[in-house]
């Protein structure tokens, strides 16, 4: 029985680091601890009670290890890299409705057309576009901005 006790305390402590150290969906910590709290409850119901406290105390010690190593190498475990990107400002299509402006690419149901030195992207409202044709803001709905051909 302590053979098993070992083996699934050290399945849980495995599964445990790797799922620190693997992204992944928590499956791997889900199931590590269930081996720890397993093996503890085990070791608990076969020694006694001081065993279960002994289990424990080993338990957070190991945490606690594991947490002072993680500090010290934060590059590891911390993603440091910023994502700067803005929402689309929908201020600038106010009073956009019946302007006119040349297609940049073709639009396809979408595409990208000038007006007045802005760049907006569009949807035809009815097929196909080629670029750099003349074409009608007709409709705005929130962010999409639906054209026609003149």
């Amino acid at each position: 029985m302590l053979v098993w006790i070992v083996m699934l305390g050290i399945i849980g402590l495995i599964l445990l680091m790797a799922e620190a150290l693997i992204p992944g969906f928590g499956i791997f910590g889900i199931i590590g601890g269930a081996c720890m709290l397993g093996s503890t409850a085990m070791a608990g119901i076969k020694y006694g009670f001081g065993v279960f406290l002994m289990m424990i105390a080993a338990f957070i010690v190991l945490l606690l290890l594991f947490i002072s190593v993680a500090n010290k190498k934060k590059d590891k475990f911390v993603l440091k890299d910023v994502l700067n990107t803005q929402d689309f400002d929908e201020s600038i299509l106010q009073d956009m409705q019946g302007k006119q402006g040349i297609t940049i690419t073709t639009v396809q149901p979408y595409g990208k057309m000038e007006v007045e030195g802005k760049q907006i992207d569009v949807c035809s409202e009815g097929g196909y576009i080629e670029k750099n044709k003349i074409v009608q803001i007709v409709q705005i709905r929130g962010k999409i901005v639906v054209v026609k051909e003149v």
